[in-house]
């Protein structure tokens, strides 16, 4: 939640050492990497199916090395949790709420998918076929799943 955060305040200028709230992103930017484990997962101790917060913390990660590529810190962690990400992806092309590669879930697929995104934006590299997968399997199949409930 702590990436989301900051994340917003990103979207309004803020980054770290400039604007308002340029301190609070900062401070959320240690706390990440204070989290970042040696295989890659960005989670706090206190949490429940970490794979949400670490695609969020993926993503918030990616929009911060996209605007400053020097922090060495904050590329090693999030090329760690790309390849945790990629790692972890089932063979429905999905992920779910912890980082084995078992189940899926469209929720915590779409973090994932986002976290590659903004890390690939900023120039680390992703498979393609990681994004493929999870277009054509998990997401196209909750697509069509839900595409009746749109008819009228």
């Amino acid at each position: 939640m702590s990436s989301l955060c900051a994340i917003s305040f990103m979207a309004d200028g803020n980054v770290p050492g400039r604007g308002d709230f340029g301190d609070c992103v900062q401070k959320t930017l240690e706390f990440v990497i204070s989290h970042a484990s040696e295989t890659g997962l960005l989670v706090s101790d206190e949490t429940h199916g970490p794979m949400y917060g670490h695609g969020f913390a993926t993503l918030f990660l990616g929009e911060i090395y996209g605007m400053n590529s020097e922090d060495d810190r904050v590329r090693d962690a999030l090329v760690r949790a790309v390849q945790l990400i990629v790692a972890s992806q089932n063979d429905e092309g999905g992920w779910r709420y912890n980082p084995v590669p078992a189940d899926a879930d469209v929720s915590v697929t779409i973090c994932q998918v986002m976290g590659l995104r903004s890390a690939r934006n900023a120039g680390i590299k992703v498979p393609k076929s990681t994004i493929d997968d999870a277009v054509k399997g998990k997401l196209t199949a909750a697509l069509e799943e839900f595409k009746g409930v749109f008819k009228e």
